[in-house]
């Protein structure tokens, strides 16, 4: 008798167990609309690679497209003299605008998020949420006569803005978080002296937020140039203004 009970207990047991896993595989499918979580998340991460993979290869044959225009103007521009001077003038400022490619010596900060135990307890990031230091940083290059700029390769112009997006930093449409990696063309001792000095910002980002950054002199970076180009909609000379 004691026998027959013990095995109904261990049946009805089972039922249960039976009813309660079925209630849970049927929520799970009604919440994921029947697809595996992790088939899913594997769809969604191929198609982020393919498409990463896409916009590489329109960026390369963009530049291809870029150096052959490059090429004919120069070809054209060395059969007049003053086509010439009008065409360096024109790489002057498109240099200036950052239109272009360039490299020189300067400095390379990387600014990286504290060590564990100084990072606020929701996770958020110290760096996103003191992103205005960026700008600071920013303006002592430009007093140090910085030429060019880029932050996480990402060209740096007088129309560049940034927000806090969430966890990271939006830069110019762009997404960003750390490492923050500014790179400046200029005199590199001058840089790094307008920087490092005691008192200033990145003194501040070390000892008051406790930020881990690092300084290095180069001899040679790459800055790339902007693939968005500025439209001007309401300037124009000032002749033209008086007409």
């Amino acid at each position: 008798m004691k026998n027959i009970k013990g095995i109904l207990a261990i049946f009805l047991i089972c039922v249960l167990l039976g009813i309660i896993l079925s209630m849970q595989f049927k929520t799970t499918q009604n919440i994921t609309g029947g697809t595996n979580p992790a088939t899913e998340a594997k769809a969604l991460l191929a198609e982020l690679n393919k498409l990463e993979s896409e916009k590489a290869q329109v960026k390369k044959e963009l530049s291809e497209i870029e150096n052959k225009i490059k090429k004919l103007e120069e070809d054209e521009a060395k059969k007049n003299y003053y086509l010439q001077t009008l065409y360096d003038e024109l790489e002057k400022y498109k240099i200036f605008l950052g239109y272009e490619d360039i490299e020189g010596p300067g400095i390379q900060i990387e600014i990286n998020e504290p060590e564990m135990e100084a990072i606020f307890d929701d996770g958020s990031s110290i760096v996103a949420e003191n992103y205005d230091t960026l700008m600071q940083i920013i303006t002592a290059l430009n007093a140090a006569n910085a030429e060019a700029m880029s932050i996480n390769d990402i060209r740096y112009t007088s129309y560049s803005t940034f927000e806090k997006e969430n966890n990271s930093i939006l830069f110019d449409d762009h997404v960003i978080s750390a490492p923050i990696i500014i790179k400046a063309i200029g005199d590199p001792k001058e840089l790094e002296s307008n920087l490092t000095f005691r008192g200033g910002i990145l003194d501040y980002m070390q000892r008051g937020l406790q930020l881990k950054i690092n300084v290095s002199k180069k001899d040679k970076l790459v800055i790339p140039s902007l693939h968005k180009k500025t439209e001007l909609k309401y300037i124009r000379p000032v002749d033209k203004l008086n007409n």
